[in-house]
């Protein structure tokens, strides 16, 4: 585990990466990862601070290395789950946003071979979080909308400190910070518009799902 800034961490497993906030004798977690590391994240949460216990799982989007861990983490601490309401609905349905969009032979055998890996209990989303809050987390947590990579992929942003958890909407390329791209990209389109809305707000942290950049 890595300490990002004061109370902020990053946890992950095979490139996976999430996100834990403590403050306040509380834990907010951003993603939860797969199901097969949910023990890893367990053990994490109950050994990162005995006084705080986690209080919100913030998921940025359905994908199943995203909220694959939900579940059990939900059961385990009996804390809400937030999302927006497209990611939501199929989040309580265990399934992906949206469709996936295999481009050759080669995006269909990855897809065959990957997906059974990320398949994700079916869990009900308490909350329902939209573009413009303000969430009570690390002093104000800006909720952003950043769809594209997905219909309802949400981010969030901290003003004051400056960082930025981005899930999927803004990923590696070339050792870069590149907007979300290729065949499991809701609308090319639209993410890059999210990924340059982002960048101009001039975070100096970006937090993303499978990647971090100290700008």
């Amino acid at each position: 585990m890595q300490q990002i800034i004061p109370g902020v961490f990053m946890h992950s497993n095979a490139s996976i990466y999430q996100y834990l906030i403590v403050e306040n004798g509380q834990i907010t977690l951003i993603d939860a990862g797969l199901p097969i590391f949910s023990r890893s994240l367990i053990r994490t949460i109950t050994n990162m601070d005995r006084q705080a216990a986690l209080s919100l799982i913030l998921i940025t989007h359905a994908d199943g290395d995203h909220y694959g861990s939900a579940k059990q983490l939900s059961e385990t601490y009996r804390c809400p789950i937030a999302a927006s309401a497209p990611e939501a609905a199929a989040i309580h349905s265990g399934r992906m946003s949206r469709e996936l969009k295999p481009r050759n032979a080669f995006d269909w055998l990855l897809f065959s071979v990957a997906l059974p890996l990320f398949t994700a209990a079916a869990v009900p989303v308490e909350q329902i979080i939209e573009p413009g809050q303000l969430l009570p987390v690390l002093g104000g947590l800006q909720v952003l909308d950043s769809a594209g990579h997905t219909p309802g992929h949400l981010s969030f942003y901290q003003p004051e400190r400056q960082i930025l958890f981005a899930g999927d909407s803004i990923i590696k390329r070339r050792n870069a910070p590149s907007p979300a791209h290729g065949p499991n990209c809701w609308d090319e389109v639209r993410a890059r518009e999210a990924f340059e809305r982002q960048m101009a707000l001039k975070p100096r942290h970006i937090c993303g799902g499978h990647s971090y950049f100290r700008i």
